[in-house]
């Protein structure tokens, strides 16, 4: 393929027998003339009309003699394409005929010829026909339609729109359309016009005319329309009549105002659904339902209730949806706790449509949070009293037999003191004596422990802080309760850190910690060994206390920490003590800021971890 000039030039080996092909019925006469205007090619309608045949002059035409100096004219000029009017005839009629001929520069085999496109007035009458019947069907359609230029000037306007209007044609007709609506528009909606009309785009407006009552409601669309050979296009506007709908739509938008004000205002969540077979949809619900679940109402008609609402309700709705069908009941109950742990009575009824198949349910959810609360404080409340009679039980058991065994002791001590002075016993005596100052020794630790666990439950300890090597306390507890521990027949490990572990904490409470601790271990050891431990470690001074002992349950650890708690209570109790010392020990090591922490396993033993920070 070859361009010359911007031209299509057919290729020279390209031949084309146009005989060979049908032409349609009432074509446009059309030829292709040379340089010296012969005729190299012409149609069918071309030969019928005016007798002329390939090889022919076009001067056979019976044209004014103007029309072909201009076609030689075109030849020197540097147009590609010309039209203009001539009056022709043919030998077999005698009327002279006007004629629209388009000619048209083209390329063949490199060589130069014209292409001649000849349209008679009777066609153009038919063109004019069909333009008045589609304006007749219009006015008889009442099709508010008006066509306008590239520059927004009316050059068709229907009846129908004179009327929408209230204008005679004669102030519409060439009219710029901003100045023929312009009382229907605001300056914003103007300047959108004037915009649409700038980016060749559709423009739509519905438009109040206020021209008689009741009012009327007109949608104008302006849409462009693109030819082929223009750039810039027309305009065809077109009004349709809303005011019967906008007036239904009105009607009904109050009626679901009132709807959606009633629902609105009922406090619990409220959600209407169909059931389309086996499927619930969603039909509405209420503001505040659509606040707790964070639903947009608009974006979800028509969806099924698993698609927006947790499954734990949809469950629920499905399953309240077939008790209500299969046992007839008018409401179904169910309880519905949400994420934000809000308490939901929910109540479902049904509404049956006759008409359809489908069915309405309403879910009312009541929000019972508070009164759940309630019940389980109440529950809670009662709970804790039931412990709180129990622990009063279990302290005024454990005190009252931790204060009469030692003075039991000190009375039958106090009758056999009597009796060995009056046999002059000394050495009863003194060995009673020893034993009385064990008994009230073991009272006065009692008092003092119990007087230390009130001063810390009220906050009024006071911390005297120094400097202290755990080591040296460690060392000094380990020989005070060296006979204990050989008293129970069991091993007791010592293994101190030869590392510095000085620490800042109060010495007395510290060392009432590692006594407390040490002495538990021992006490509740029948069998085995009792260890004792320091080490230092990333910048903590950890003490160590296992051993083989009794244990305790694992559960049972965090009420032991209590005051006056023993893993067993009551008088059958297999071990003395009114369960102070470890609970000591634990909030002592709080209070100065270390970390207690308590393995345990029945029957296995207990290991216990102290840890304070080194001091700077």
């Amino acid at each position: 393929m070859v361009y010359s000039n911007n031209r299509k030039i057919l290729p020279a080996e390209t031949e084309v027998d146009f005989q060979s092909y049908t032409e349609l019925p009432n074509h446009n006469p059309l030829i292709i003339i040379d340089l010296d205007l012969k005729i190299v090619y012409c149609n069918e309608s071309f030969k019928t009309t005016f007798n002329l045949d390939t090889g022919d002059d076009i001067s056979g035409m019976n044209s004014n003699p103007e029309f072909v100096y201009l076609v030689k004219g075109f030849h020197e000029s540097r147009y590609k394409n010309i039209s203009i009017d001539i009056t022709l005839s043919n030998d077999s009629d005698t009327q002279v005929n006007n004629y629209f001929v388009r000619i048209e520069r083209v390329i063949i085999k490199l060589n130069q010829y014209f292409v001649l496109v000849i349209e008679s007035l009777e066609q153009r009458n038919r063109l004019e026909n069909k333009i008045t019947s589609l304006h007749n069907a219009l006015d008889q359609g009442k099709l508010p339609l008006m066509i306008l230029d590239g520059n927004r000037k009316v050059s068709y306007v229907s009846k129908s729109f004179e009327i929408v209007l209230s204008k005679e044609i004669e102030s519409i007709y060439n009219k710029d359309l901003l100045e023929i609506i312009s009382d229907h528009l605001n300056s914003v909606e103007s300047e959108e016009l004037k915009l649409a009309v700038l980016n060749k785009r559709v423009w739509k407006k519905l438009i109040c005319l206020q021209k008689k009552y009741p009012i009327e409601y007109w949608e104008f669309t302006l849409n462009p329309v693109f030819e082929i050979d223009r750039q810039s296009p027309n305009y065809i506007l077109i009004a349709s009549n809303l005011t019967e709908h906008i007036n239904q739509k009105r009607v009904i938008e109050r009626s679901e105002k009132k709807q959606r004000l009633i629902i609105d205002n009922i406090s619990d969540l409220l959600l209407i659904v169909e059931r389309v077979g086996a499927s619930a949809l969603f039909d509405n619900a209420n503001d505040n339902f659509c606040k707790i679940f964070g639903l947009d109402k608009n974006k979800i008609y028509s969806f099924k209730i698993e698609d927006f609402i947790p499954e734990p309700l949809s469950d629920e709705i499905y399953n309240s949806i077939t008790e209500l069908n299969s046992k007839r009941v008018p409401y179904f109950e169910f309880n519905y706790r949400h994420f934000d742990e809000r308490d939901y009575n929910c109540k479902i009824t049904s509404v049956p449509e006759k008409e359809k198949s489908a069915s309405y349910f309403i879910i009312s959810m009541k929000d019972i949070t508070e009164e759940v609360l309630y019940s389980q404080r109440l529950k809670k409340a009662y709970h804790k009293e039931m412990q709180l009679n129990k622990m009063k039980s279990d302290f005024l058991a454990n005190i009252s037999h931790e204060i009469r065994t030692p003075f039991n002791a000190v009375v039958g001590f106090s009758e056999i003191i009597d009796e060995s002075i009056e046999t002059q016993d000394w050495d009863m005596m003194r060995e009673l004596m020893d034993s009385m100052k064990e008994v009230l020794g073991r009272a006065l630790n009692l008092f003092t422990n119990i007087i230390e666990v009130s001063q810390i439950e009220s906050g009024e300890v006071e911390l005297e802080k120094v400097d202290l090597s755990c080591n040296r306390v460690v060392r000094n507890i380990y020989e005070k309760l060296g006979a204990e521990a050989q008293k129970n027949n069991i091993e007791f490990i010592l293994n101190l850190t030869e590392e510095n572990c000085t620490i800042e904490v109060d010495w007395v409470k510290y060392e009432k910690i590692v006594h407390s601790l040490v002495e538990n271990a021992i006490k509740y050891t029948s069998e085995g060994y009792v260890y004792v431990g320091t080490q230092v470690y990333n910048g903590i001074a950890e003490l160590t206390v296992s051993d083989t002992g009794v244990g305790m349950d694992s559960s049972q650890i965090e009420r032991l920490l209590k005051p006056f708690t023993q893993e067993i209570e009551g008088y059958t109790r297999p071990f003395e003590g009114a369960g102070l010392g470890l609970t000591i020990a634990y909030k002592l090591t709080l209070l100065m800021g270390g970390k207690f922490d308590i393995v345990s396993e029945k029957n296995k033993g207990t290991k216990i971890t102290v840890s304070f920070p080194l001091s700077v």
